[in-house]
């Protein structure tokens, strides 16, 4: 049980002090960076892409984030909120899971788990999930 314990305070104290704030931004070198990029826009180019999205739209959706993965997230590490860190919900979430049981003794993470398989059915992916901070994502 103390290692428990020393595990889940040594990880929330890593969580906690890796915040933005420690990191620098070079702005001269970004600012660089723009000024010597080449725009490139070409409608032949992102024809092919917009169609190869169209046809994998049961399999991803938005900015990115893949259905099928998140759900395998779920099913392995669904009980500490893995899955909806990948979906880019709020930083704070697996912390709201942890406390809570697997989100309220692991009611929501087997609602998650079901809600994926729906949306991989459906043809919708991750889209309730994508970029949404509340701790009930689905509602």
């Amino acid at each position: 049980m103390k290692k428990i314990i020393v595990s889940l305070v040594a990880v929330l104290a890593i969580a906690f002090s890796a915040n933005a704030a420690s990191y620098k931004v070079d702005n001269s070198a970004v600012d660089a960076l723009i000024e010597n990029a080449t725009e490139v826009y070409n409608a032949d180019f992102m024809a092919p892409a917009t169609a190869t999205a169209a046809a994998n739209a049961t399999v991803t959706a938005g900015s990115g984030v893949n259905a099928t993965t998140a759900l395998i997230l779920n099913i392995f590490l669904g009980w500490c909120a893995i899955h909806r860190h990948y979906c880019g919900t709020a930083p704070w979430m697996w912390a709201a899971y942890l406390f809570t049981g697997g989100g309220i003794f692991g009611i929501l993470d087997l609602v998650d788990f079901v809600m994926l398989v729906v949306g991989l059915s459906d043809g919708s992916g991750v889209a309730k999930f994508v970029n949404n901070p509340k701790f009930i994502a689905w509602l």
